[in-house]
């Protein structure tokens, strides 16, 4: 499995749990038990574009983990 460069594997992982929060409109909001800096890392990493919406990039780390 490839790696993000900039994002180590286990905080990688975190952030696809995060992501899983998405809605049919695209952008992703963080419920009040996640940690705020994993959405900010995934913001910063381009996962989340500036206004919240899942990218491309995000939709293949989802693509790579399954949650149940």
């Amino acid at each position: 499995m490839a790696q993000d460069q900039n994002v180590p594997g286990d905080q990688e992982s975190q952030i696809a749990a995060v992501l899983e929060y998405r809605y049919g409109d695209g952008l992703v909001y963080l419920p009040r038990n996640q940690p705020k800096n994993l959405y900010t890392l995934a913001r910063k990493n381009g996962f989340i574009d500036a206004e919240g919406y899942l990218t491309r990039k995000g939709r293949v780390l989802l693509a790579r983990y399954h949650f149940s």
